[in-house]
């Protein structure tokens, strides 16, 4: 497997990145097992976090994303549920720190398929976000025998919203502050994307911003035709001030892919949901998955 470049810009930032990831999955204070995977994407870090008598479910956190912060937002599912929660190659956490993944190719559906094969799962529920939307949609046109349920938190791989707005107000911040780093952008950038008022996301966002060689290309987005095996209960959560995959534009084309029968909820919130607002959205998410059961 040739790799790519090295997503970081040196060993001293990803052993930053590695301090801030341990101290914030203490914070927690949950109980989780690590494992380390070989996958044909390289060495893969993945978490099962919680109580292991409970029934699992998986979560994969967003892109540029950090596992630890994915669980603190998902946490009131850990009530009910145990959570495989993978730290994505060449992204910021623990696994290949190369980015040796392609979207185009519905490569992150084998790559999910090899996790769940690790941890010895057929069938599992799936609880995604953001990027990882794309990913989890890449797993489900290759593989939608294997999924139960899924949630879909402000998502990807569906629609988006203007680029002209996004590459203003996010991507140039980013390159930007990756050159020189300034609290005006750091604050530019946390007023659009959400968690201005959460320093744990503003040290992240700081530390991912300055330290990490951040994906810019956008996700892949399907098309009907391209989901057209998959057999399960959707339910997608989004909101209309998402900068990214703004609410109206992702449910239009939700019906489209996946027929008027899936379920849409709004939130109010920018891209980045409050843990207040994640404290509803896991009890609505924990209902639907203990229907019919």
């Amino acid at each position: 497997m040739k790799k790519a470049a090295f997503v970081y810009k040196d060993e001293d930032s990803m052993s930053r990145m590695h301090e801030f990831y341990d101290r914030v999955m203490e914070s927690l204070d949950v109980p989780y097992l690590e494992n380390y995977i070989n996958t044909s994407f390289g060495q893969t870090h993945s978490l099962l976090v919680g109580d292991q008598t409970k029934p699992r479910i998986c979560t994969i956190h967003g892109g540029n994303g950090i596992t630890p912060l994915n669980i603190r937002l998902f946490l009131p599912l850990l009530k009910e549920y145990c959570i495989i929660a993978p730290d994505v190659v060449g992204m910021p956490g623990k696994s290949e720190p190369y980015r040796n993944i392609s979207s185009m190719k519905d490569e992150y559906g084998q790559w999910i398929s090899e996790i769940l094969d690790f941890y010895k799962e057929d069938k599992v529920s799936f609880v995604v976000s953001s990027y990882s939307s794309s990913m989890f949609l890449s797993f489900a046109k290759c593989f939608p025998q294997r999924i139960d349920k899924a949630i879909l938190l402000v998502p990807s791989g569906l629609a988006h919203g203007p680029i002209l707005p996004m590459i203003k107000k996010m991507v140039i911040p980013f390159v930007r502050y990756y050159i020189r780093p300034d609290e005006k952008l750091l604050d530019d950038v946390l007023e659009y994307m959400g968690g201005k008022d959460d320093e744990i996301w503003r040290e992240f966002f700081d530390l991912m911003m300055s330290a990490y060689r951040m994906e810019l290309r956008p996700p892949k987005e399907y098309k009907k035709e391209e989901l057209r095996y998959l057999d399960t209960e959707v339910f997608i959560i989004a909101s209309k001030s998402d900068i990214f995959f703004p609410a109206d534009k992702v449910f239009d084309r939700a019906r489209d892919v996946f027929g008027n029968d899936i379920r849409v909820q709004y939130i109010e919130s920018k891209h980045l949901p409050s843990q207040e607002v994640m404290a509803d959205v896991c009890k609505k998410i924990i209902l639907m998955l203990q229907e019919d059961v």
